[in-house]
């Protein structure tokens, strides 16, 4: 059996700088720097002029899927340094108004269903976020750690042994984006 090489390519913006230690790759952009480690036996990972490779020589779908997934996490990561990433979040409630706070890494919600406890939760990596009366906006270069803050979030606001077609309060994930917010002009 004759075992086929199967690979994937992308190629490097002018504006990231991709550097490649043994199984580690190194993303830096004028939004910041990203690091990510793939140790996995099977794929194998290098730069080619300015393109990165990730390939495998191994005929299983297993390994093929892991060769398209480094891909994609490479891809996020030069987006991520290049633009960034932004969540929004909508804060929905019917009767009791829901208060939300930002104490340093922490984010605090009031209020929930009237509820006399904080429910608390905490923002993962180097995201920010910012809090106005109805929206929250969590924005960061790595689309794992903000996605992640997102959904704690959103999971802390979660309300257990209610009908949710009647107890719609909490907060919830309405609008995701790549890079930086467009502003209009009037």
């Amino acid at each position: 059996m004759v075992n086929d090489v199967y690979e994937k390519r992308i190629e490097i913006p002018s504006t990231c700088q991709v550097t490649l230690s043994d199984k580690t790759i190194t993303v830096k952009g004028p939004k910041g720097t990203l690091e990510r480690t793939f140790p996995e036996p099977y794929a194998h990972i290098k730069m080619e002029g300015s393109e990165f490779v990730a390939s495998t020589d191994v005929a299983r779908k297993r390994s093929r899927a892991l060769v398209g997934t480094i891909v994609a996490h490479v891809r996020n990561m030069l987006v991520g340094v290049q633009h960034g990433y932004e969540y929004q979040l909508k804060v929905v409630y019917s009767h009791f108004p829901i208060s939300v706070e930002v104490k340093g890494r922490d984010v605090v919600v009031k209020n929930l269903i009237g509820e006399r406890g904080l429910r608390k939760t905490r923002l993962i990596g180097d995201v920010e976020a910012k809090v106005t009366e109805e929206d929250i906006t969590i924005t960061g270069i790595d689309i794992e750690q903000v996605a992640q803050s997102a959904a704690n979030i959103q999971n802390a606001t979660r309300l257990r042994k209610k009908d949710r077609r009647v107890f719609l309060d909490g907060i919830y994930v309405s609008r995701k984006r790549k890079g930086e917010v467009q502003k209009s002009v009037v």
